[in-house]
């Protein structure tokens, strides 16, 4: 009878033993992603990106291999993926949404839900989560880039130069009704000279000049206007910064101009996904991409303005606090983004 209780005390100490061992083994684990019901979420992330193939290939592989997180990325215009997952009701396909802007979430906010990372106090103030349901990583603005094998003697600093009769028909510039870049500048001429909205008559005026000159030319695309421009095509080209540096790095004969007349800084963004499948890892990722450490990467390596002011600049990088700028009412933007739209076609239409 003693031996069986012996038997019975040996049993139970070893039960124990195994209990503090699967304890010890759930504590070295704890940094493993749960999702709201406490279930451990498999070690994957979903992303639908309109981001440039240089940032989704700096940024994805690394925070594979920093978390042990498979990604699979899809890639497409920031239009088309928010309507995919609209269309994919309350069992989307996507985790987060990695690029785009905040005027295209806007209109898409119903399928995001509200995360605010803990890096978010590391950001510069003005470029803060207000919103909740997107995030800004990084800043681009809106720039003018000239060749200058073909310039000559024409002066360009802003807006207003572009209205020189010598530059009909060799100004480049994309569809600002498909391209959000080119959307920019329209956004920025009517800030710059009366403010934005629909009404200011000195503004659209001006877009109705710069569109006589642009001889009724509209590239396909961002990427085509500014090559336009750096293949010797075209003299000079209505763009964004990231391309601009780009080039000028690359050695191709241009110059970047930040407009005289003010540019705006607007943010490229990220969110997560309602009722995603993967959650804790879509908040992971989030607070990665806001990391000190990709957000020097995003300045050094890809020539993206970043979010936290506590980057390393290379010294070809102009400091904002050298640009005039000026500020954009993102929230009439948001409000009024199709109306923005129908009214530069009606402009167009009527200008010739």
């Amino acid at each position: 009878m003693k031996r069986i209780k012996r038997m019975l005390a040996m049993l139970l100490a070893l039960v124990a033993a195994v209990s503090l061992v699967a304890c010890g083994a759930q504590k070295d684990n704890g940094d493993a992603n749960t999702n709201g019901d406490g279930a451990a979420e498999e070690k994957k992330l979903v992303i639908y990106s309109p981001a440039s193939d240089a940032q989704v290939n700096a940024v994805v592989p690394l925070f594979e291999e920093r978390y042990g997180i498979e990604v699979e990325v899809i890639t497409g215009g920031t239009g088309e993926l928010l309507a995919r997952i609209d269309a994919e009701g309350d069992a989307p396909y996507c985790d987060v949404v990695f690029g785009g802007g905040e005027s295209s979430y806007s209109e898409y906010k119903h399928v995001f839900q509200d995360y605010v990372s803990p890096e978010d106090a590391n950001l510069i103030e003005s470029f803060r989560n207000t919103l909740g349901y997107c995030t800004n990583y990084h800043l681009d603005c809106a720039i003018l880039m000239y060749n200058t094998d073909l310039i000559g003697d024409t002066q360009i600093k802003g807006y207003k130069d572009l209205l020189n009769p010598e530059l009909k028909g060799k100004i480049a510039s994309a569809d600002p009704t498909a391209s959000s870049s080119a959307m920019m500048h329209i956004e920025t001429i009517l800030t710059d000279f009366g403010g934005l909205s629909l009404e200011n008559e000195e503004g659209w005026n001006v877009v109705s000049e710069l569109i006589k000159n642009l001889d009724g030319k509209l590239a396909s695309g961002s990427s085509a206007a500014w090559k336009s421009v750096a293949d010797g095509e075209m003299t000079v080209v209505l763009t964004y910064e990231e391309a601009g540096i780009a080039l000028a790095r690359s050695g191709a004969n241009v110059t970047i101009v930040y407009p005289e007349e003010g540019t705006i800084l607007t943010p490229g963004t990220v969110g997560l996904v309602k009722n995603c499948n993967h959650p804790e890892n879509g908040k992971l990722f989030i607070d990665f991409v806001l990391s000190q450490e990709v957000q020097n990467i995003l300045c050094n390596d890809l020539d993206l303005r970043p979010v936290r002011d506590d980057v390393s600049y290379p010294d070809y990088f102009r400091p904002a606090s050298d640009i005039k700028t000026v500020d954009l009412d993102q929230e009439y933007v948001n409000q009024h983004k199709t109306d923005i739209v129908d009214k530069f076609t009606e402009v167009y239409q009527g200008t010739f």
